[in-house]
């Protein structure tokens, strides 16, 4: 996916940053034989975001300029979605886009027009959060860009096949009546959350639901829902939440993927063709 030297514009178009925490992660990705630089305003602050939306989006504009062999985010938070209606995605280079979280926004458009578009850490979290099977697991697919393979526990038995999609369920509900919309028909749809109680975890696949954001959707994979916990003494789980709102749909269901904003985190390219067989996700890779 990535040749050795490549250059990757590291950019910051949510939140803010611990710069020393990035740096970690820069340090990492250079020690695998890349050239990562952080652009010149993913080090700002405005509010709760990292600058204005005209310095994020001046480093998105280069970022994606055609000087730069991948794009790299630095941590997700919130602030992406602001930056998309200023954005023509056909006029970007096609090349890589790492990121996940609030980068959803940005990942599906991207994978929807043909670029390669990875679900994978932010360098904030790379090195300071993210475990060794991650980050040898990101390091072999940006050497190789080959099939990914994992494992996972089958809600709703079956088989699927379909583009994969998806991301962070709370920036897909955030998206549902604009024209960013996500559009997962014939698609197999990744889900992930955090700090998102069950029962607002209901409330957003509810609103996905039926703003059709599911219609057609040929089967779904669930990565982690952190600090959702049924309260103490729930005969219920959140796969329970999800079933739902989700059975009924009769696609397959994977629950217990390693996605999301646990430790364990591998990356998996957005686009490319998955499936879903028993307890298994295979997933193409997309090249530039």
């Amino acid at each position: 996916m990535l040749s050795p030297g490549a250059r990757i514009a590291v950019i910051s178009p949510s939140g803010i940053s611990d710069l020393a925490r990035l740096e970690r992660g820069m340090d990492l990705v250079r020690s695998w034989g890349y050239a990562p630089s952080l652009l010149a305003a993913a080090s700002d602050r405005h509010r709760y975001l990292a600058g204005t939306d005209a310095a994020r989006l001046s480093d998105l504009q280069d970022a994606f300029s055609g000087r730069w062999d991948a794009v790299w985010m630095a941590r997700g938070g919130y602030g992406l979605s602001r930056l998309l209606p200023l954005l023509k995605v056909k006029r970007l280079a096609p090349i890589p886009f790492f990121g996940f979280s609030d980068g959803t926004a940005l990942l599906n458009p991207l994978a929807r027009k043909g670029r390669p578009a990875v679900h994978a850490p932010v360098l904030h979290a790379l090195a300071a959060h993210n475990d060794e099977a991650s980050q040898t697991h990101l390091r072999m697919l940006l050497a190789s860009g080959g099939e990914s393979l994992f494992l996972g526990r089958p809600l709703v038995e079956g088989r699927a096949e379909g583009r994969l999609c998806g991301g962070n369920l709370c920036v897909i509900a955030a998206a549902c009546g604009t024209r960013h919309q996500l559009d997962a028909t014939g698609a197999i749809v990744l889900l992930e959350d955090v700090g998102e109680p069950p029962y607002k975890l209901d409330r957003l696949l509810v609103q996905c639901r039926d703003s059709g954001v599911f219609e057609g959707a040929a089967g779904f994979v669930l990565g982690d829902f952190l600090e959702s916990q049924p309260p103490p003494g729930a005969d219920w789980t959140v796969a329970d939440v999800v079933l739902d709102v989700l059975g009924p749909l009769r696609v397959p269901i994977l629950a217990g993927m390693p996605f999301g904003h646990g430790r364990t985190n591998l990356a998996v390219p957005f686009g490319g063709r998955a499936r879903i067989s028993g307890d298994r996700l295979r997933v193409d890779a997309v090249r530039p």
